[in-house]
């Protein structure tokens, strides 16, 4: 038996999907197949149901999977603790935050802290993922939504404002004539997309979008109004604010796994993240 294959059936069970876990192991669709009929044959059992549009785990492939599954938890944690014992400032910190917030605050933060410690490699993931940090996705996580988990140390760093921005030719326009752009289906639950939502009310949302890079641009190049965070909006020439109404600040989360939160490296990283959002 192979510990890779245990690996493979434990992202299975993870994703719920073949291509998921083909996705998320960076494989292709056959691979993770091949891997799981491997495993099966050595094992003597069937673990998967192979159906015309899914791939369920068998009862038995979900015992098996959970127990790969504490199998990760615990090297995960050796893991852990071995970065926590670096007395160092050295060795790879692995850092994940929503994509404005790496692109307007922590990248030009970093230059000071590569400078004062060149051998400390950041692996830094703009991410709207909620990175794990028990599965070892990250080290550190900033986040705009409330973190929960026993085995997280979180601490509040901040908040992003947000406001309504157009260029100048919509800005001329009467409110009543404004379209919006907004979030395609992928962040329509989140807290800004509801206000944006009901401000519009009959008005058109009708440009959607995943990012707001991409919101940013499309209002820069006239196509409507967007809700942006103000961080984003006022370092651009192309855009003016339109309207006093906002929504509420959406508070910055920082998450540190309490195994890691006295190693050096990544209380360095947390420091900057403070200071940063500060």
């Amino acid at each position: 038996m192979n510990w890779d294959d245990l690996r493979v059936l434990a992202e299975l069970h993870r994703e719920g999907s073949l291509a998921g876990a083909a996705r998320a192991l960076g494989v292709n669709h056959a691979t993770v197949s091949r891997r799981i009929s491997g495993l099966e044959e050595s094992l003597g059992h069937k673990l998967v149901r192979r159906l015309a549009r899914s791939t369920p785990l068998t009862d038995k492939g979900k015992q098996i999977a959970e127990i790969a599954l504490e199998m990760e938890r615990q090297v995960h944690r050796v893991e852990r603790l071995a970065h926590a014992t670096r007395g160092t400032l050295s060795g790879r910190v692995k850092l994940t935050a929503p994509p404005v917030l790496v692109s307007e605050i922590i990248i030009p933060a970093l230059r000071g802290l590569r400078a004062a410690h060149p051998d400390l490699e950041i692996a830094l993931s703009a991410n709207s993922h909620i990175a794990s940090l028990d599965s070892g996705e990250a080290d550190l996580a900033v986040r705009m939504v409330e973190p929960h988990g026993r085995q997280n140390i979180v601490r509040k760093i901040g908040s992003v404002a947000f406001a309504l921005y157009a260029s100048p030719d919509i800005a001329k326009l009467a409110p009543q004539q404004w379209r919006f752009i907004a979030f395609d289906e992928t962040l329509a639950h989140v807290v800004q997309q509801r206000w944006l939502e009901e401000f519009a009310a009959d008005r058109p949302l009708d440009l959607l979008t995943g990012d707001f890079h991409s919101q940013r641009a499309a209002a820069e190049a006239g196509l409507g109004v967007a809700l942006l965070p103000c961080i984003l909006a006022e370092r651009s020439r192309k855009l003016v604010r339109v309207a006093e109404e906002q929504p509420k600040p959406r508070p910055v989360w920082l998450v540190i796994h309490a195994d890691l939160k006295d190693a050096p490296a990544v209380r360095a990283v947390a420091d900057l993240l403070v200071e940063a959002m500060g």
